[in-house]
């Protein structure tokens, strides 16, 4: 049996992939649910984490995800979950606000075309380099930690003409969520209003203001309109002229200025106003913002407000991220002229879960910091998990339809199941091994494989079966491919298509050619032939998907690594081991024995002399004697 090593080889790779997709271990149960994403506003955000499992509610076991929405549609009052196999009890006032997914049945990691959630695409709003994209990627990844999403992944990508796009890709999480909190560029500035008669004084620069008709004159410097200009290292903006002031509108703060933000509890909270709910929370700003601070409020008049008893400042500290109003801060009189570095933002929402969630998403921006380039939505699609579920049982069914027709036509090509039979498994066996290969946590199964591999081509050269480089090849190669992983997604689905038409292709081209072969001898000849027409389709096959992988748009990177995994597994293990059985079985062709040689006299040797043939005389009877 050692002489087949190569079809022994095959068997090994798909037992290691069978064990890779399927040996998965479930702590908690193969019950249940993961949560994903826990809302701002959820009663349960500091009792459930992304990535717990919940197998209970109430008591009653979570089936799947379909049982857990069944079970959470319509809680109130005291819920208590089983979470991580400990009891959570939850307060559940109006919506609980956890997103949860079904749990994995498999080592598989797959896309959202598969088990649902929303991919965004953005783009660059200007040209950028690499570089700045992996920045860019670098603080999306941290505002995502510091929002709480946990399946999240970001992607930098880039296009065929050179432009580059970043996709966003979160498992459970509504699309507004990442659209809301990730595509936006996060520039904080806090600006204000210094009313300005005559004279622009900073610090110890002055400068003189005339008006003009649209315009004003700073200096030697014309300013229309809306014109911005910089003095005393401040940016100003001219907004317009009124009752003899000029006013200027001043950056004192900008997103490099915040050095901490604060959450405790004693910096930060929620309070009901009436009919709304304000949030605040306090920031620590730099030296140099400080400084700016007092720059500008130096000279600003002030006013008493009455309602509250409270002196402030003509001009409140107006706040913008993205250029939009976040909030509007009155500034205490008493602080004009003053560096203070722990102002207090604040705002406010109608709900209570509103507040909150805007609250978080202030802070999550403010501490990671503005993306050095703003970013531009392309396209956001959200996928249900049961269009995707639905999918793949199609996939599914589709592939076990495809087997039978390829059997069939193939069995009534060369009307021999020694043919057909093993051609289709020998493809069945190269999809699972691709998926073995795409499996996650899966290095020690693997390390295991590589080890059993190396011992079975060892002992098949000590015994002299032959020496095939390319199975070699392959049998140390697809374990160390195994070792990575990789999301199967539609794209993917579709490499693997493509890896089973090549496989069925290189098969019957290795039929062909050992049906050619008049005897043993003649057929192995032949297939080597069709080896070497294989290896050279599989190079170009794989020569022209290379591109794909490093300069295609991410949505079709999975097909190219798909597609070349594929082929390496194809023509490195299942195409040889396939040649070796229609090489053993011989199925075409029987071998036909020399024909067999009459039997001849022995020649005389050529040293022996000759010895001359003497003529008997005639027999005649005896004459008789003469009487005396």
């Amino acid at each position: 049996m050692l002489r087949y090593w190569r079809v022994w080889l095959l068997v090994i790779m798909v037992l290691a992939s069978v064990f890779a997709i399927g040996l998965k271990t479930f702590p908690y149960g193969r019950d249940g649910v993961q949560v994903v994403y826990v809302a701002p506003g959820s009663p349960a955000k500091t009792l459930l984490t992304p990535g717990m499992v919940i197998t209970e509610v109430n008591g009653q076991k979570v089936m799947g995800f379909d049982d857990w929405m069944e079970k959470t549609a319509s809680l109130s009052g005291a819920v208590t979950f089983k979470a991580n196999g400990q009891p959570v009890t939850v307060q559940v006032n109006e919506t609980l606000g956890v997103n949860a997914v079904a749990l994995d049945r498999t080592n598989l990691d797959f896309g959202l075309d598969l088990k649902g959630g929303t991919r965004i695409i953005l783009q660059p709003a200007e040209n950028v380099t690499q570089e700045l994209l992996d920045e860019t990627v670098s603080v999306l990844e941290t505002r995502a930690n510091l929002f709480g999403l946990q399946e999240i992944k970001l992607l930098p990508v880039k296009a065929l003409d050179g432009s580059f796009f970043i996709q966003i890709e979160a498992a459970g999480v509504g699309g507004e969520v990442v659209d809301e909190l990730l595509s936006r560029q996060g520039k904080f500035e806090a600006k204000m209003i210094k009313p300005v008669t005559g004279t622009l004084e900073i610090g110890d620069q002055k400068a003189n203001v005339t008006v003009l008709n649209s315009s004003i004159l700073v200096g030697n410097q014309t300013v229309p309109v809306n014109g911005t200009f910089v003095f005393g290292g401040i940016p100003f903006q001219y907004l317009n002229t009124t009752n003899g002031q000029t006013l200027l509108l001043a950056t004192v703060f900008a997103g490099e200025d915040i050095e901490l933000v604060y959450t405790d509890p004693q910096r930060s909270g929620i309070l009901p106003q009436g009919d709304v709910y304000q949030f605040y929370f306090g920031v620590l700003l730099s030296q140099k913002g400080a400084e700016r601070f007092a720059q500008v409020t130096k000279g600003i008049p002030s006013f008493f407000d009455t309602g509250v008893g409270q002196e402030y400042l003509e001009t409140p500290l107006i706040l913008y991220i993205d250029g939009e109003v976040v909030s509007t801060l009155q500034v205490a009189g008493s602080l004009a002229g003053q560096a203070i570095q722990d102002p207090q933002i604040s705002g406010s929402e109608p709900t209570q879960e509103g507040a909150i969630k805007e609250k978080l998403r202030l802070q999550t921006i403010l501490k990671s910091g503005a993306l050095p380039v703003a970013l531009q939505t392309v396209s956001a699609d959200v996928i249900s998990p049961t269009l995707g579920s639905d999918f793949f049982s199609s996939a599914i069914l589709a592939v076990a339809f495809a087997a039978l027709v390829v059997l069939v036509i193939v069995y009534i090509r060369y009307r021999s199941l020694r043919i057909s039979v093993p051609l289709t498994l020998v493809g069945i066996s190269e999809v699972i091994i691709i998926l073995g290969i795409a499996a996650t946590n899966d290095a020690g199964i693997w390390a295991i494989a590589l080890v059993v591999n190396l011992v079975l081509i060892g002992v098949a050269w000590w015994k002299k079966h032959g020496i095939d480089l390319y199975a070699w090849i392959g049998a140390i190669l697809v374990p160390l491919l195994g070792l990575a992983s990789w999301t199967i997604d539609l794209p993917a689905i579709a490499g693997i298509m493509a890896a089973i038409g090549a496989s069925v292709d290189h098969q019957i081209i290795i039929a062909d050619e050992a049906r050619r072969g008049s005897r043993r001898l003649d057929m192995k000849d032949h297939i080597k032939r069709a080896l070497f027409i294989i290896m050279g389709s599989a190079a170009t096959m794989i020569a022209a998907m290379l591109p794909l992988m490093f300069i295609g748009v991410g949505l079709v990177r999975g097909f190219a690594i798909t597609s070349i995994v594929g082929v390496l597994a194809g023509v490195l293990v299942t195409r040889p081991a396939y040649a070796r059985i229609v090489e053993g079985w011989n199925p075409f062709h029987k071998e036909t024995p020399p024909p067999t040689k009459s039997p001849e006299k022995p020649e005389t040797p050529a040293s022996a002399p000759a010895t001359p043939e003497v003529a008997a005389p005639p027999a005649t009877p005896p004459a008789e004697q003469p009487k005396a």
